[in-house]
């Protein structure tokens, strides 16, 4: 099913150069029933499956935080940083390689979702701009992108990069990409000049926090659509109130597709 919310999209005519496509990856571009981008490397067949067992118990101890909605945000964030960066020393500990990652995203065989490749196609074609932004491991995801024939030169992916040396995995530095900190705030500066810039952007999302992605910032018109596929009956009025456009059960980026024609041609 598709709920939109027709009274802010009859206002909205988009052109080919006043809008920005601002996307997240895991259950956005792929399906709910994919793996994660951090998930994809706990394949046993190439990954000690002890490490498996160790980040299932980080997630026995950590996701309780995420889905709490009683603390407040800044202890949740402190969990949310705990967590992620101790999955991201466990992958250091149990030696990753980069020929590793690879044959795990190899060997994942993860779904995108039904058009979504045709509509990245297509945002290539008209050079509009697809920033994704996401909580997960960079490399994987750029990968899933080559694997899908999807990494065109329009798409900017701002994630969790592994750096590798000599194919083996360095320790992780650089400051930590999760669920309660993922904003354009986390975007290279030009990006982020360019999402400002423009007069419309476009939030893909499946979770109500991925509108944290431009909470507080100057925009002039977020246009958001959230996929809803799992506990839909408990979720779909929460759902229906924080996004534009809803998209549960077979939707997909094929209705996305005939919706973006329509706010092109709207005048």
């Amino acid at each position: 099913m598709l709920y939109i919310k027709e009274e802010k999209l009859k206002n909205i005519s988009l052109t080919y150069n006043n809008f920005i496509v601002l996307m997240d990856f895991d259950r956005t571009i792929t399906t709910s029933d994919s793996l994660g981008s951090w998930a994809v490397l706990e394949n046993p067949k190439f990954m000690n499956p002890k490490f498996k067992e160790e980040t299932k118990s980080l997630v026995d101890a950590y996701y309780p935080y995420e889905l709490d909605y009683s603390i407040s945000e800044k202890t949740k964030a402190k969990y949310m940083d705990e967590w992620y960066h101790k999955n991201m020393d466990l992958l250091y500990e149990y030696n990753l390689t980069n020929s590793i990652l690879l044959d795990c995203v190899k060997d994942s065989h993860i779904k995108f979702h039904r058009g979504c490749k045709d509509f990245l196609k297509k945002l290539n074609e008209l050079q509009i701009p697809v920033i994704i932004l996401s909580a997960g491991i960079g490399n994987v995801i750029i990968e899933l992108l080559k694997q899908n024939n999807c990494f065109y030169s329009n798409i900017h992916v701002t994630s969790n990069f592994i750096q590798f040396e000599n194919n083996n995995m360095l320790p992780f530095s650089d400051s930590m990409i999760h669920t309660s900190n993922k904003s354009i705030n986390r975007l290279p500066l030009h990006l982020k000049k360019e999402v400002l810039s423009k007069d419309y952007i476009l939030l893909f999302g499946d979770l109500i926090e991925d509108l944290n992605m431009v909470k507080g910032q100057d925009v002039q018109n977020v246009i958001s659509f959230g996929f809803l596929e799992n506990r839909v009956s408990e979720n779909l009025e929460h759902y229906k109130k924080a996004f534009d456009i809803v998209l549960t059960g077979d939707s997909s980026f094929v209705e996305i597709d005939k919706i973006l024609d329509k706010l092109l041609n709207a005048n």
